[in-house]
């Protein structure tokens, strides 16, 4: 039998050498890794995906006592009372490590939905009927009889039969048979066992692949567009088929960052012909392997002709769907705690870390004041800890008790309520969300930089409080809800063509759409007492200037500018100016500190309400330039870069790379103190910033991009 693959193998290694498409290789779209069809190879660059930390294959292993090639018979979701779990029956074709138990082989993983409840798990791979993978598998503890994925989504490698490739977390192989099988072999130590003939894959690798009848994709339209929000692409071209049949249209998976694609459910195409495909971009897709992202279109046609778009598809955002009679659905947020929002409670254990409640605060400020999502923490604490379930308590604890899977940062529970809308469809809301976070990390809980393998709290807080306010990952660097994270990097901003258009998209669908029945699930309001748009600082001849704007006040009494240069430390009241009370317009306010000196310094806002409540805006950083200084800051940077210049003089902003080539140019006028360098496509490095005057005065510093 293996003679047969290898043969198969060999025909289609051919055809790709007639076809000239190269074996290895990246497109790059920033950070994010885009697969070119069958030509993906080695690992994706970012050093954690999904918000995962990478691991070996020794260590995947080592947690793995069962490994098999197999393909899903069954799937059946139930309700265990704490959680939903989906109990996936496994059809063995090879075991590469262990023996198979007696019986039925029954893989557990969480999520799922029953009835009118669904639960949906972070970082937790869905499977379906009929997929394939490589599944290292160990004991389920909580299930006798049933095993569990080892090191979480590390232990599921999903194999492609319309492109006969396979893709983990961190890894596209380009061949199952030339790549995967003998990296497994090689790491086990010891050649796979067939149990039965894989007859798809057979039949995959025996498949005389057909050149002239591959289909041609010659534009689509838009070209820019969002995921789960009923967007219709338009794929023009030929070698469609008349008829979809078994053809797909394949989006860049922005849960991996594109090493492999993600299929559309039926429902969402539109029409197709021979020259012309209308379909919508997908949030929820084939198996709930991931949402649309950033990156190239692969076309398959019912013949099994498969070809690649010449450009990226840019996806801005993503929004959750859950798949409710084999369509996708959108989720609204509602007021759950009779206050217009949601309230969350921490577990003693992580209420005991301030310095992690003040990281996660910080984060929900970020969120409240970008897109004004109406999330507040109770007053008081809950004994309940990793041990969460769907019991009306939004929890935020460490893994105290049961330790999430290796390599996994945190986990955002989601717990879904639906009721018929009285079309054939349903109507979702979110019921509660639970937040569980590594226990045993080395987080930088900030307001310092991560250093020295360092993993930024308040980065991975405001990632996963995105997707509680239902929002998927998308492949953008630098934007919150991009699917990578390193070590040693940071991430406080909301990108705002990402995060906070994706933010208000959800909160406006949530504030317009009608709800279910049941009086738990009143309509989301905005009732925050202050909507803050923006809050900046900058430095000007003469301080720092701060400003802010609101959207709308409620009995809103006073703003109080506050300033330190150690933000752990304490905080010095500049000024205090009156607030608007109330008001639906959008209000401006501004403030130049003339008292600050050379170095960094810290900003933020203290709002006080007529009832006396206090809210405090996240915190802004600037810093101020000495004599004959170029300061430029954030530094790193990932999206704009503000430059504070040594003298007020004509003079040319120069950008250049390690190389000496000169990236970005830009005057100066006479009378500038400071000037933001827009991201301008610029990929991620080490850069020289140059200041040169018409009379030759010259400073220089280096600027990292992330």
């Amino acid at each position: 039998m293996g003679e047969k693959i290898q043969a198969g193998a060999r025909k289609f290694l051919s055809y790709m050498k007639k076809t000239q498409l190269p074996r290895k290789g990246f497109l790059r779209a920033g950070l994010g890794v885009c697969g070119l069809v069958l030509a993906l190879a080695g690992p994706a660059r970012a050093q954690e995906a999904c918000l995962l930390q990478p691991l070996s294959w020794a260590q995947r292993l080592q947690e793995a006592p069962l490994v098999v090639e197999a393909r899903v018979q069954a799937v059946r979701s139930q309700d265990t009372g704490p959680h939903i779990l989906t109990f996936n029956e496994l059809e063995v074709f090879k075991v590469f490590r262990g023996a198979l138990p007696a019986g039925k082989l029954t893989l557990v993983t969480e999520g799922g939905t029953v009835g009118m409840r669904r639960e949906e798990v972070s970082n937790a791979p869905t499977l379906a009927t009929g997929e394939q993978a490589i599944f290292l598998l160990q004991p389920d503890p909580t299930q006798s009889g049933s095993y569990r994925l080892a090191a979480g989504p590390q232990g599921l490698i999903r194999l492609d039969l319309t492109t006969a490739t396979a893709a983990d977390p961190f890894r596209r192989y380009t061949s199952i048979t030339e790549e995967l099988y003998p990296t497994l072999q090689a790491q086990t130590g010891q050649a796979y066992r067939e149990i039965q003939p894989n007859e798809a894959l057979l039949a995959r690798l025996s498949r005389v692949a057909r050149p002239a009848a591959a289909p041609v994709i010659a534009d689509f339209s838009p070209t820019t567009v969002t995921a789960g929000t009923r967007t219709v692409l338009t794929i023009t071209g030929s070698g469609f088929g008349a008829t979809r049949g078994i053809g797909t249209v394949g989006f860049s998976n922005a849960n991996n960052g594109g090493t492999s694609f993600v299929s559309p459910l039926a429902g969402e195409y539109l029409s197709w012909s021979d020259t012309e495909i209308q379909v919508r971009v997908p949030s929820v897709t084939v198996g709930g392997a991931g949402p649309a992202g950033t990156g190239r279109l692969l076309i398959t046609n019912g013949t099994s002709e498969s070809s690649l778009s010449g450009t990226n598809l840019t996806v801005d955002y993503s929004l959750t769907n859950i798949e409710s009679n084999e369509a996708p659905a959108p989720v609204a947020l509602v007021s759950r705690d009779g206050t217009g929002g949601y309230t969350l409670t921490y577990n003693q254990n992580f209420a005991a870390n301030t310095a992690a409640t003040a990281s996660f605060e910080r984060a929900l400020t970020t969120w409240r004041n970008g897109v004004g999502a109406n999330r507040k923490i109770a007053a008081g604490t809950t004994t309940i800890n990793s041990n969460v379930a769907n019991d009306n308590v939004n929890v935020v604890s460490f893994d105290d008790a049961t330790e999430l899977p290796a390599g996994v940062l945190g986990v955002t529970y989601s717990y879904f309520s639906g009721c018929s809308n009285g079309a054939g469809g349903f109507n979702w809301v979110l019921a509660g969300t639970d937040y569980i976070f590594d226990g045993e990390r080395n987080w930088q809980y900030g307001p310092a930089a991560p250093t020295g393998g360092q993993t930024d709290f308040e980065t991975v807080s405001l990632h996963e409080q995105g997707h509680g306010i239902q929002l998927g990952h998308i492949i953008k660097p630098g934007a919150v809800m991009h699917y990578a994270i390193a070590a040693n990097t940071q991430n406080r901003v909301l990108n705002p063509t990402n995060d906070v258009a994706g933010g208000n998209a959800e909160i406006n669908f949530s504030l317009s759409a009608l709800r279910c029945g049941n009086p738990s699930y009143v309509r989301l309001t905005s009732t925050l007492p202050v909507t803050l748009v923006s809050f900046g600082a900058e430095p000007v001849s003469g301080g720092v200037r701060l400003r802010w704007q609101t959207a709308a006040e409620v009995n809103s009494a006073f703003f109080a500018v506050e300033t330190t240069q150690n933000p752990a430390g304490e905080w010095q009241e500049l000024q205090r100016q009156p607030a608007a009370g109330n008001s639906t317009t959008a209000r401006n306010y501004e403030y130049l500190d003339t008292r600050a000196v050379a170095g960094p310094r810290y900003y933020r806002l203290r709002q006080q309400d007529e009832d006396g409540t206090v809210y405090y805006s996240s915190v802004v950083m600037v810093t101020v330039a000495g004599s004959g200084e170029l300061v430029a800051y954030p530094n790193p940077f990932s999206a704009e870069l503000r430059v504070a210049l040594p003298a007020a003089e004509a003079a040319t902003l120069r950008l250049y790379d390690l190389a000496g080539h000169l990236v970005r140019e830009q005057l100066v006028p006479a009378g500038q103190t400071a000037v933001e360098v827009p991201d301008t496509a610029l990929r991620p490095g080490l850069y020289i910033l140059e200041w040169r005057t018409v009379g030759g005065q010259l400073a220089r510093t280096r600027v990292v991009k992330q």
